[in-house]
């Protein structure tokens, strides 16, 4: 997908047609993501928000269609390009992602309110197991099935912005600073200050008040990138096969929500202990 990134950068009619496709396309906004994200890493946030004014016209169709999701990954990937344009912070740019994404969790209705209904009826069933425990539960259980899904959904897009984002920055060192994005993202750790307070609002904030699963979830995903990074980041340290690497990628596909939590928690301890450090200090010595 190189190509793309070369087509971009080479005018800005060129960045606009290749948003405007990316936009047009069902399923390929990421890609329109992407273009924007890179040129607002390179030129600057000036250019990128022409492009995107421009190149998002598609997104907006869809928008009136009753789907917000294009138009919503792509202003969200050009703050996020901003963030790291600004402050070369990974850790501060995910947060900044996770934030946005936990916003529009809240205030954006990504389905319809039948189909969340007819999801919530269908959750209620396979939790319940019998009719009368379904009917014991009632509104409650709908409503926390609700905001359940609707946090998944934000989950997603949160990921989505994060993922274009990280295609942005790996195409603008493709064309610029070859391999400086792998050192980037092996680099990726969170602060401690940002691993503490997500940390917390995780864990209590169902508790202070249903709403908060709606943004949950995707105040989880700096985490959990952060925890991959520092899989990429052990296993070139270590100089370990690549094996290494499709094995936990081969776990996390097969064991989902169990490692995911894993995954979290790994990250907030690296947070606080700097594995990454550790070893290249231990190798040193050696």
């Amino acid at each position: 997908m190189r190509f793309i990134a070369t087509y971009a950068l080479t005018s800005r009619t060129n960045a606009i047609i290749a948003t405007a496709m990316g936009a047009a396309i069902p399923m390929c906004f990421w890609v329109a993501a992407a273009v924007v994200g890179l040129i607002t890493l390179r030129k600057g946030s000036q250019e990128g928000s022409t492009v995107m004014l421009w190149g998002s016209l598609p997104a907006v169709f869809w928008l009136s269609q009753g789907d917000p999701t294009p138009a919503l990954v792509i202003i969200g990937v050009m703050l996020m390009a901003m963030v790291l344009r600004s402050t070369v912070s990974w850790s501060q740019t995910l947060v900044a992602g996770a934030v946005m994404g936990a916003i529009t969790g809240s205030t954006v209705e990504w389905l319809p309110p039948e189909i969340m209904s007819q999801l919530a009826e269908l959750g209620r069933e396979m939790i319940s197991g019998s009719e009368g425990l379904a009917e014991q539960a009632g509104i409650q259980l709908d409503q926390f099935l609700i905001n359940t899904f609707t946090g998944m959904i934000s989950a997603f897009h949160t990921l989505v912005m994060a993922l274009s984002l990280i295609l942005a920055r790996w195409w603008q060192a493709r064309e610029f600073n070859p391999g400086g994005f792998q050192l980037e993202f092996h680099q990726l750790r969170l602060s401690v200050w940002s691993a503490l307070t997500l940390g917390i609002v995780i864990v209590f904030g169902a508790g202070v008040t249903p709403e908060a699963l709606k943004w949950i979830p995707s105040l989880t995903i700096p985490l959990a990138l952060a925890c991959i990074a520092l899989v990429h980041g052990v296993v070139t340290i270590k100089q370990l096969s690549k094996t290494w690497l499709t094995v936990f990628y081969v776990l996390l596909f097969i064991m989902g929500h169990s490692l995911y939590v894993f995954m979290i928690f790994v990250a907030f301890l690296d947070s606080a202990l700097n594995f990454r450090q550790r070893l290249t200090t231990g190798k040193t010595d050696l």
